[in-house]
């Protein structure tokens, strides 16, 4: 094989023609989550949660299935709305069980607050545990269970006087306001749009009053009167510490440290890089996932007296706690995993850390049509400087005699795909479209020698490098690519339109550098300068003006033609202001849509459909000619039409005269 050519590992293989996947049951996709076994060792709690487009809320619910014989699964409680991070992302948070197995505890955003809910294990009862005039932050169960410890920290009210009163005395500007966002109800907290303010690092964010110490308080479970404590709550064990030793993971190398401070290394070689370890309760031995380059995951049980190391499970996608870093929940006897693929979506099932028998749980989203129409390929390749690279590709139905364009997504694609890494472009519906869909995972770089310019260019070349393989295979039209990215990837996009003449069209989701970014981000006692400088080599614009002239696309607005859809979060579309600005003042085609309220991960599901049909229509015109029939959408094919032959004409004018007719 040529040392860039391409290695079709496997073919997954097409779904039932008998439906298509639908952009209301993408939107609606059930995701698993935050697991926990009982101390018994008889049940596993977990979570379920799916965006309700009627509601456009993302809704929890808490459910309990047996892990002795049939599961015998049920919903247990109620989990409220989604309890979003400042940056868009639903944490993990597996319940807390009742030392007797018969209850769990969990928190719970009901009737806009945050509280301390618990639920039977049989589901016929669940009742708020806290009553507390704060929202509950963390908590955690005495190990008696007479008791439960919770943290909180200012009022709501407090918090909404704190709003008032800068309301009607005006915002002192300084280092913890994001100029780029709206100074109110800027973004969800806990249920309610709400001022944020910066709070150090990079674009971590919170609400006023969030300096406010927390308060500690305890009550008892058979109703007693809340009281404060001096000393904080006991926290559930990560699975990290054992009577065995504590587990170390770090850059994908594993190894244990031992009680009496020896470490044993884990020797043997894994087919991929360490994710996460996690001890088997009652026994000297880890459970550890490796990922291979398209994120495969692989479990095994390393023995630590021995050394011994003896795989449980093969995946053909992710299998462990809900995410590519969070392990399965694990009892002596099994160990209870979600398990997803480019081709199915989030499944619960029980392993037999003995017999490797597999056993499903829970399929949440088996009434769903989420099977993909095509095939679907696992694809590895090397770029010309060696760097291996691995993703997956998604084949229009039917097989064609016709090269199909090529839509291409770069940064992580783990387990059930949707959009991608930030679920922006659907990749199962692209296919479907007639475009074949590519999700590309980013090049491993070692996080100590971050370069950002040096991993745009790694990206551009194995980019550059499966079109022209694609191409020679016949799969896809190379004259007819396109990209998008959310992010990281959003920059690889933009660097190869300033850079190449590769892609035909593109569509990005985040923020881009440029000079108008430095200062928006540059009251004094921000660390984004400092980032900056390490990460991509800039300075202020005047001092490096020849790296802003690399890495900025609004400085380079005379060498981007490819047509650029950008459909940004309220939160950041202001810093990319002037690349739109500029590109407004070329031929080149630009669409910008700011979805409100939303952050770096848009998380309405009205938001993620309109999104996905933006995307659909957007590569489809472009890359295909397609125009969407709907009445609704005739102004927006008749301005894109209009962008075209704009663009058209300015390029006849300037062809040279020995070309014209």
């Amino acid at each position: 094989m040529k040392p860039w050519g391409l290695a079709i590992l496997a073919l997954l293989g097409a779904a039932p023609a008998a439906a298509q996947v639908s952009l209301r049951d993408l939107v609606e996709v059930v995701d698993v989550s935050s697991l926990s076994i009982s101390p018994d060792g008889r049940h596993v709690a977990f979570r379920q949660d799916q965006a309700s487009l009627a509601r456009n809320a993302r809704e929890l619910t808490w459910w309990v299935a047996d892990l002795d014989g049939r599961p015998n699964l049920r919903r247990v409680a109620n989990g409220g709305r989604a309890l979003w991070t400042y940056a868009g992302t639903l944490p993990q948070e597996p319940a807390q069980w009742s030392s007797d197995s018969r209850r769990i505890y969990f928190r719970a955003l009901l009737d806009g607050q945050v509280q301390v809910w618990r639920g039977t294990v049989a589901g016929e009862h669940s009742d708020a545990v806290t009553s507390d005039p704060a929202d509950v932050v963390s908590f955690s169960l005495a190990a008696d269970g007479t008791a439960l410890t919770y943290s909180v920290g200012p009022a709501r009210a407090a918090i909404l006087d704190a709003e008032e009163r800068q309301q009607e005395a005006g915002v002192r500007i300084d280092a913890s306001v994001d100029v780029a966002q709206n100074l109110f109800a800027a973004g969800e907290i806990n249920g309610r749009m709400a001022a944020q303010r910066l709070t150090g690092k990079w674009f971590r964010r919170a609400g006023l009053l969030s300096e406010t110490p927390l308060t500690k308080r305890t009550v008892r479970l058979d109703g007693a009167e809340a009281g404060t404590l001096s000393s904080g709550p006991n926290q559930a064990s990560d699975g990290s510490k054992s009577a065995f030793g504590e587990i170390e993971l770090a850059d994908g190398a594993l190894r244990v440290r031992r009680p009496d401070g020896r470490i044993v290394e884990l020797s043997n070689r894994l087919e991929g890089r360490a994710s996460w370890a996690v001890w088997r309760p009652g026994h000297d031995e880890v459970m550890v996932a490796a990922g291979d380059l398209a994120r495969r995951q692989a479990l095994y049980l390393w023995s630590i007296p021995d050394r011994h190391l003896r795989k449980v499970l093969v995946a053909d996608g992710l299998a462990g706690g809900g995410d590519f870093y969070t392990p399965c929940a694990l009892s002596a006897r099994v160990a209870v995993c979600v398990l997803a693929t480019p081709t199915s979506p989030p499944r619960l099932a029980r392993l037999d850390l003995e017999t490797k028998a597999l056993t499903e749980l829970a399929a949440p989203n088996r009434d769903l049509h989420l099977t993909p129409a095509g095939a679907v390929k696992p694809l590895e390749w090397t770029a010309p400087d060696g760097t291996r690279f691995a993703g997956w590709l998604y084949l229009p139905p039917g097989g064609s005699d016709r090269r199909s364009p090529l839509f291409i997504t770069y940064y992580l694609c783990d387990g059930y795909l949707r959009g991608g890494l930030g679920d922006e472009y659907p990749l199962t519906l692209l296919a479907q479209k007639g475009i074949a869909a590519l999700c590309v995972n980013k090049a491993a770089q070692s996080p100590q020698q971050y370069d950002a310019v040096g991993d745009y260019r790694r990206a551009t070349q194995g980019i550059d490098a499966i079109i022209a393989q694609l191409g020679r295979d016949g799969l896809i039209d190379p004259k007819r690519v396109g990209m998008g990215g959310f992010s990281f990837g959003s920059e690889v996009t933009t660097w190869i339109i300033m850079n190449s003449s590769m892609l035909a069209a593109a569509s990005i989701a985040s923020t881009q550098i440029e000079p108008a970014y430095y200062w928006l981000n540059g009251v004094a006692g921000r660390d984004n300068h400092s980032v900056l400088k390490r990460s991509w080599g800039l300075g202020a614009p005047d001092e490096t003006p020849e790296r802003w002239r690399e890495v900025s696309p609004a400085l380079n607005t005379g060498r981007i033609h490819t047509p650029l859809l950008l459909q940004m979060p309220e939160q950041e579309y202001r810093l990319s202001f002037e690349l739109f600005a500029r590109l407004t003042h070329t031929t080149t085609p630009v669409d910008l849509y700011a979805f409100p309220g939303e952050p770096h991960i848009k998380t309405q599901p009205r938001h993620r459909l309109a999104v996905y049909q933006r995307n659909l229509d957007w590569f489809g015109f472009w890359l295909a000619g397609e125009v969407d029939p709907d009445p609704a959408k005739v102004e927006q094919y008749a301005r894109w039409r209009e962008m075209a032959n704009r663009q058209v004409l300015a390029q006849d004018a300037l062809a040279p005269a020995s070309s014209q007719p």
